[in-house]
């Protein structure tokens, strides 16, 4: 089984659910982290048992986690009391944190401090982790010109120059990322994400491959 941590609505998580059934895919929504079947051991994570699209299933069954959300928000939380949603969305952000790290499979992207999907860095942050790494930023006020660079593992897909492949693939490394998107003006960067677009077959077969790998 591959589990997408991710909001139920979200058009994209959707599609590649369906594409993937074969693979097991299923949505892990913010309803499920408060529903009744959830059980974590210490130091053996494996051993536990997790609650996927509704449906309780041995932690060990689930091959490889994607994750497409920064936080579970309060405003999701229907099936909780309205004065105690944002003391449980926080509870549940915090156990997903511990429980993605404890996963022995691949987790795409592993959580931070900050959010559930890699690090929660904003525009200067990156700018300083390309500076650090002696990769070159321009400042781009529109997309003219520009291309986009997907990491997946250790493949840069999409990039034009080796010089392109070699950077973004450092910049994941530092940022501890197996998922990463990349923007592109000729050699610098102008911007980055951690939750690249996923429309396309190159990088949803890329991904897939990664989920169903062991590490």
């Amino acid at each position: 089984m591959i589990a997408i941590v991710a909001s139920d609505l979200d058009p994209e998580v959707r599609s590649l659910a369906v594409e993937w059934r074969s693979a097991g895919a299923a949505v892990l929504s913010a309803i499920d982290v408060c529903s009744a079947g959830w059980q974590m051991r210490v130091p053996a994570a494996e051993s536990g048992t997790a609650v996927v699209a509704g449906r309780r299933v041995r932690t060990s069954e689930i091959r490889g986690v994607l994750v497409r959300r920064p936080a579970v928000l309060a405003e999701e939380l229907t099936c909780i009391d309205r004065q105690d949603r944002t003391y449980v969305a926080a509870e549940a952000n915090a156990f997903l944190v511990a429980w993605l790290h404890a996963l022995d499979c691949p987790v795409v992207n592993r959580p931070s401090a900050g959010s559930l999907c890699g690090p929660a860095w904003n525009r200067l942050q990156w700018k300083i982790a390309c500076a650090r790494e002696r990769i070159a930023w321009v400042d781009a006020r529109d997309d003219a010109g520009t291309r986009d660079v997907v990491v997946c593992g250790d493949h840069a897909l999409f990039a034009k120059t080796a010089a392109q492949r070699e950077a973004a693939l450092r910049l994941a490394r530092v940022a501890h990322t197996t998922l990463l998107g990349i923007r592109f003006r000729r050699g610098a960067v102008c911007g980055v994400t951690v939750a690249p677009s996923l429309s396309t077959e190159e990088v949803r077969t890329a991904l897939l491959d990664l989920l169903l790998s062991r590490p």
